[in-house]
This record gives C-alpha cells, structure tokens and sequence, in this order.
C-alpha cells in the first residue's frame, strides 16, 4: 500500500510504467503559453457595477479569474501553506494511517484521482477534506501536524465567506438578485482537496491531474506561489496560469454552466509536473446541498418565442453527483460530462392513471412505454410522495410505493440524455 505514495521523498530518475499515458494523451508542453490577459479583479474595489462587469466578463470569456483583496488574511493563508508542507513531509507510517482508495471517505489521503478504477496513474498526493460543518468533520481530520485541525478550521471558514462574496457577484453579473444562486444552492457543502506534486522525472509523459471540468458550484484555488503548474483550456489552445502574489484563482464548476444557463462555463484545466520542485495547492470545493434543484432562473433564457426553454433540464445535485460517478467508474469519456448528464437532446411524454399498483391493468401499459424509452437512457423524477425511476442498467421502470401503499397517475416528461 505504501507504494501508492509518491510523496516519499525519493527522488525517480525514470517515470514509473504505471504513470506513462499514450503517445496520443500527452502534455504537450512545449505547445503550452502563459496566458496574459488572464483576469485579476481586486475585491476591495468600491465601484460594484465594476465588479459585477469584471465578473461577467471573466466568467463568459474564461470561466476562470485571480481575486485580491478576498479578506482571507495572510496568516490565515501561511498558516495553511505551512501546515500542509508539514503535513506531506511527515514520515511515511504517520501518513499512511490516514490512507484510502475507497473515494466515499470524507478524510483520506490518497494518490493519483480514483486510483482503484484507473488504468494509468496521475503523479499527485492528495489529502481530501470535507470542511462543513466543522463540528461534524473536524474529529475525523489529521491530529498531526498539532496546529493542522486549527488552522485548517480558520482557513475554510475564511474561504466559505469568500465563495459566498463570490456567488452574490456573480448572481448579479447574470442580472439577478444577489442573493438568488444562495438560495438555489441552498446548504452549501464544502470540501478541500491539498494537492501534493513532487518533482518529476518526465514531465512530458504524465500529468498531476488531467483534463477535466469540475462538477461543483465554485472552486477556490490556493496556487503555489513560486511554481506553476495550473493550465486551461481556452478555444482549443492550452494556457499555463502563472501564479499571482496573494490571489485566489476561482473557477466556475458545472453547476454554475447549468444554472446559468451556458452563458458561464465550466472550462477544462488540468495540472501539470515539473522537474524541479514539488508543488502545492490547496482547492476548495462549494457544493449544491444535494436537494438544490440545479434550473436557471427564467430570465436566462426566456424569449418572445413561447418555444423557448432551459438548455438543460431541471436535476438535483445528488443526482447530478450519482451520475457523474457512474459515468467515471464506468471509465466513459469525460467529455461534456454536464451535457452528457443533463442536457435536453429529446423528449417524450407518459401518460399513466391511478392505481393501486402493478396488480392493476394500467400498469402494464406503463411498462410497456418505457420499455419503448430504453433507448433515452437514465429517466429519473420525483413528484410529491411518489417516485417513478427509470434504471439505466437495468431498463426498468418502478414505482416506490407512497405512504397510502398506492401509485398517482400524471404525464411523465422523460428526456433523451448523451
């Protein structure tokens, strides 16, 4: 198991094999350039318009942008640099105590992504964090470094603020109340994720982590200030983000895409390794609460046309989140992975009546009109008490019983899906 590590201290001469992509999933780092105009807006700005312009920009154009001025104090920032570098230069044995490939722990640390599924490994340690509530987490996290649970406890508070100064922005650069996306978001989680890069030996075989978007709300980045490594994606060309003194680099994650109805996206970024010198970052994640319903507000995509309508049907976050894991085990390319889950391509209707259950005439009926649907994918809604689920893999339709023992009758909407 403690091979799995990488932050070891030994320094490779050679990539290892199992870290090596094919020829046609590589960096390509030589085609990789700083990108200039990259946006820093300064938050201690008192023109509001401004911001709210700066946001929208940045958000439409990069789907990425550097903060200064954020009020998360620098020692509350050293202290997290510091902690962490700590943490990862601990002895092996006192690191492995907290080690896990089983993704579903809310503290683990681990290596490469979802190490027990991948055929070819990523050249990262990470330590992962749920951070909200606190008080429900806090017992689970490292006790060693002995500052580690209070620093890291001053430091995602700080950054929660953040993302919610965040979030009214860009409520406003849609042209909606500030508080709107809070609302629709509802009970924020937050988790962190502490990247560890150490040096490495062929930089142009592998990556830190991949191309990929993230399926969150909100990111808040801590870079390593002396070592680049963050790149995105923007009209098909690859950008390295250089580090800026005291800035936090935000980036909009699917759930922002979707509810803002593709004007803001969620743009591709992966992490890069380098010879020299190990490399740090810290991420914080904002998430939906698992029972926000993820729809743009009407504004967004209303039109004189009666036709018009949401690029992407209405979803909870927690089946947002289910499919996405399904999608990754099942090793399917990530690409659009938020259209792949959520965006309407079709559409049909089922009519049922009331009954008492699949005893009753009507059932058969049901069964047969979505066995007609296979084709559409995963189906899923819930309406009131009663719930109607369409299982993807086992092309089947069921119905959970409501608290009277009986079924509903009503239209199901079912959309095509990837």
């Amino acid at each position: 198991m403690a091979a799995k590590l990488i932050s070891t201290g030994f320094r490779h001469t050679t990539l290892p094999e199992n870290y090596v992509r094919p020829l046609s999933n590589r960096p390509c780092l030589s085609d990789v350039s700083p990108l200039e105009d990259f946006p820093i807006i300064d938050l201690s700005s008192t023109e509001r318009s401004r911001l709210v312009q700066q946001i929208h920009q940045a958000c439409s154009r990069f789907g990425f942008f550097q903060v200064i001025n954020h009020r998360v104090s620098k020692e509350t920032i050293d202290g997290m640099v510091s902690v962490a570098n700590e943490f990862f230069s601990m002895s092996m044995e006192e690191k492995m105590k907290l080690y896990s490939d089983d993704p579903t722990k809310t503290t683990r640390l681990s290596t490469s992504f979802n190490v027990k599924k991948e055929e070819v490994n990523n050249w990262r340690d990470y330590l992962r964090l749920h951070c909200y509530p606190i008080s429900k987490y806090v017992h689970e996290w490292p006790s060693k470094p002995p500052s580690f649970k209070e620093v890291v406890s001053r430091y995602s508070t700080e950054v929660r603020e953040l993302g919610f100064t965040i979030e009214e922005l860009i409520s406003e650069s849609l042209g909606l109340e500030k508080d709107h996306m809070r609302k629709v978001l509802g009970e924020q989680g937050q988790h962190m994720a502490v990247n560890y890069y150490p040096p490495c030996p062929e930089p142009e075989l592998t990556y830190g982590l991949p191309a990929h978007t993230d399926p969150n709300a909100l990111t808040i980045l801590l870079q390593d200030a002396t070592v680049c490594g963050l790149q995105i994606l923007i009209d098909g060309q690859w950008f390295a983000v250089n580090p800026h003194p005291d800035a936090f680099v935000i980036n909009i994650g699917d759930q922002f895409q979707a509810l803002s109805n593709g004007v803001y996206k969620s743009v591709w970024h992966r992490a890069v390794t380098n010879t020299e010198k190990p490399r740090l970052s810290v991420a914080s994640f904002l998430c939906p609460a698992d029972c926000a319903v993820i729809s743009p507000a009407k504004p967004l995509w209303e039109a004189e046309d009666d036709e018009a309508k949401p690029i992407y049907r209405d979803y909870t976050y927690a089946e947002y989140y289910k499919k996405f894991w399904k999608l990754l085990d099942g090793e399917e390319k990530r690409e659009e992975m938020l259209d792949a889950i959520c965006k309407e391509t079709g559409s049909d209707t089922i009519h049922w009546r009331r009954g008492s259950g699949p005893q009753e005439p009507g059932f058969e009926t049901i069964e047969e009109r979505f066995s007609g649907m296979k084709e559409y994918g995963w189906l899923e809604i819930e309406l009131g008490e009663y719930y109607v689920g369409f299982d993807e893999e086992e092309l089947e339709m069921s119905v959970l019983e409501t608290r009277e023992g009986g079924w509903k009758g009503g239209i199901f909407k079912g959309s095509r899906l990837g």
